[in-house]
Formats: C-alpha cells, structure tokens, sequence
C-alpha cells in the first residue's frame, strides 16, 4: 500500500525535509569509493583483486566488519609500492580510506530499507572535512619539502596515530561499566 499524498506532505513537514535516501546508498557509495581506491592503491600483485573482494563483502554483509580489514589492506598494499613522492594515488589513499571507515560506520546503523534524511550526515561530514584539510596539508607539506623522507615522517606520525587509538580503545574497554 503506497502512501497518499497528504500524508507524504505530513511527514514532510514533520521531519523537516522532503525527501530521503534509501539506506541503501550508503551501500552504493561505499563500493563507488572502494573499488576504485581497492584497483589504484597497488596497482601489482594480489592486492586489488583481495580489495575488490573484501568491498564486495562488506557492502553485502557490513555487520561482519570487513571494512576495516579492507582498509588495512589498502594501507598496506600502498606501502608496499615505491616511494614516489607527492601523489595523487596517496592523498587520494589517505581521505578515501577515511570516507570508508565513515561511511562503514554508517552502513552499520543504516539498514538497507530504511529512509534516510541527508541532514543526518551533516555532523560526520564536517568532522570528516574538519580532519581532512590539516591532514592533507601535512601530507602535501612533508611530502613536498622533504620527498626521501616523507615516508619515514609518514610512518611515525601513522604510527602515533595507531598508538593513540589503541589507548583509547583499551580505555573504553576496560573502564567499569555502569549498571
């Protein structure tokens, strides 16, 4: 049974826009970004047609979390290439990865037939933006001013980064839960 009009005009008015997203756009936004990044951040070996694979995973069944495994992959994969400077491949590699971690955040809350208003995103889009322009900058900065060690200032800031979060994870898991 479709909805009438006049309703379609009551819930307009009542959430404030009039119209949505099916949920399962995330889903298609995710494999728009992942394929790609999965086909051009190791170009040789084993590594896109595994990217692909685990893209297709987690667009299908996103609860088993094999985005995050999609994007270690890819920042390994980019490791393995030669050092090649400044690149487009690289800061392309650095949002993407970061709008795929979002966007598999999303997918997890988001069930496939639900509706989804744009303005929900909002505040994930602008913390993504808020990170990403100083992020990008650094990158440009380091990789332009000192080329032959970029990758060497790359991997300790990359390294702090994974330091960091694994101390705010173990916080949050082994604070005392609240009954």
């Amino acid at each position: 049974m479709s909805a009438t009009p006049d309703a379609r005009e009551s819930r307009a008015e009542v959430t404030g826009l009039p119209w949505t997203l099916p949920g399962w756009s995330l889903r298609v936004a995710f494999a728009l970004i992942a394929v790609p990044l999965a086909l051009s951040a190791a170009p040789s070996g084993p590594w896109p047609v595994i990217g692909v694979a685990l893209a297709a995973v987690t667009v299908v069944v996103p609860r088993w979390r094999t985005a995050w495994l999609l994007i270690a992959v890819l920042a390994f994969s980019a490791l393995l290439e030669p050092a090649e400077g400044v690149s487009a491949r690289l800061l392309a590699l650095i949002v993407g990865v970061h709008v795929l971690h979002v966007l598999a955040g999303w997918m997890l809350a988001v069930p496939v037939r639900a509706g989804l208003q744009p303005a929900v995103l909002l505040p994930g889009v602008r913390r993504l933006i808020a990170i990403q322009l100083p992020v990008q900058a650094v990158a440009v900065v380091i990789l332009v001013l000192r080329p032959e060690q970029g990758v060497g200032a790359m991997a300790i800031v990359a390294g702090a980064a994974i330091l960091a979060i694994a101390v705010l994870i173990a916080v949050f898991l082994l604070r005392p839960r609240r009954g």
